[in-house]
């Protein structure tokens, strides 16, 4: 029996953690700082930004701020957490991947795991969906319905 579709907004919200991102970046902060790294990098995109307050701009700037003042005398001259896609949709990124000869098939999208993407799920919704946008083969291996 099929299971009954989902929309991939809805699914997407049982994939919130509170707090997640500045978790991750706070690590990857540290790890800046003990590397004498520039710069971190964020991958979060405007997609996100419905579901998630940690991938809002709003979010990204503050952080940047609590992270300098968190380090100072620590980190290197220049320093800055960066977010380049923050402003761009997942087909963007698709597009501009693309261009970069970026292998997309050595990426990962799908939150529920496995060995190949589960096709289901909101994020490899999105993903099937940049990709079909952009009219660029999807090179992603997905589960079999």
């Amino acid at each position: 029996m099929a299971q009954p579709q989902i929309p991939h907004r809805v699914s997407m919200r049982v994939t919130v953690v509170p707090n997640r991102n500045a978790i991750m970046l706070d690590i990857a902060v540290a790890v800046a700082v003990a590397r004498k790294a520039d710069a971190v990098a964020f991958g979060a995109h405007a997609g996100d930004h419905a579901i998630y307050p940690d991938c809002r701009p709003e979010f990204v700037e503050r952080f940047a701020r609590m992270a300098c003042t968190a380090n100072e005398g620590l980190l290197v001259e220049g320093f800055e957490i960066v977010a380049p896609f923050l402003t761009q949709s997942k087909a963007d990124i698709v597009r501009i991947g693309a261009t970069l000869e970026v292998p997309f098939e050595r990426t990962w999208s799908c939150y529920r795991g496995g060995t190949v993407h589960c096709g289901s799920c909101g994020t490899c919704t999105e993903r099937r969906e940049a990709f079909d946008h952009n009219n660029i083969a999807d090179p992603t291996t997905y589960h079999a319905a």
